[in-house]
């Protein structure tokens, strides 16, 4: 038997589910295996964790690694696709998979690299807003959420006692990025929301804008995205602009 056939009957044996008839030795090597990806799991979900409760989330997270092996030398990133996979398994309760999306958005942030915020006063050197494009934080993550999950997840990383589970008719929007060595997150009505994905998605500032139908009728447009703007860059959602001259 070559090397190659070695090692991929060594690794088929460490893999098959449920466990084959082993050696003493062979059983270490298989149980090792997967406490190794389920203790990544328990560090990376520590809110879903706390929120299943033990035996819940430790036979979801086995299940898990049943069907997702490890496909990388590091497990910086394993298990990142959690989320989707309690959304199968859950899905009347999507205050789960938005926990479990939060956990591991946070961690990704907080990996991603860094990057310097925006003064204000560079708005006021733009010289065309026709064309102007916001370039946002590289660690930011966004989805759209259903649930009070964001109040959830940060009674629980307190240890305090989480709130009822709240339901929306409208999803929201929820934000994860990292300013000054530390990630963050808030979650971000309709309207707003909209505006990240499509700046997010790369539009330029002023077609985005355009795009917006603002859900209140009386919202003043021009001062309502004036707002945000000045949010985003107080909080280093924005970190540059493209695809513009300024004024000298």
């Amino acid at each position: 038997m070559s090397l190659a056939d070695t090692q991929r009957d060594f690794l088929g044996q460490i893999l098959a589910s449920p466990a084959p008839t082993l050696s003493e030795g062979m059983r270490v090597y298989h149980h090792a295996y997967r406490a190794r990806l389920l203790g990544a799991m328990a560090e990376t979900y520590a809110q879903v964790w706390a929120w299943l409760g033990d035996e819940t989330f430790h036979s979801e997270a086995r299940a898990y690694v049943e069907q997702h092996p490890s496909t990388q030398w590091s497990l910086d990133d394993y298990g990142q696709d959690f989320a989707d996979f309690l959304a199968q398994r859950f899905p009347d309760d999507p205050e789960i998979t938005e926990l479990a999306w939060m956990d591991a958005a946070l961690r990704q942030a907080f990996a991603a690299e860094d990057a310097d915020t925006l003064d204000a006063t560079a708005l006021m050197q733009v010289s065309d807003w026709e064309t102007v494009r916001l370039i946002l934080n590289p660690a930011l993550r966004h989805r759209s959420i259903r649930s009070n999950a964001p109040a959830l997840w940060r009674a629980l990383s307190k240890d305090e006692t989480p709130p009822e589970v709240l339901y929306f008719e409208e999803t929201s929007g929820l934000c994860v990025w990292k300013t000054a060595l530390a990630s963050r997150f808030r979650t971000l009505e309709a309207d707003e929301y909209a505006l990240i994905c499509a700046l997010a998605a790369g539009q330029g500032f002023a077609a985005a804008c355009e795009g917006l139908t603002l859900r209140a009728a009386d919202s003043d447009p021009t001062e309502q995205i004036g707002a945000w703007l000045g949010q985003w860059l107080a909080e280093g959602l924005v970190t540059g602009l493209a695809g513009t001259e300024t004024t000298s």
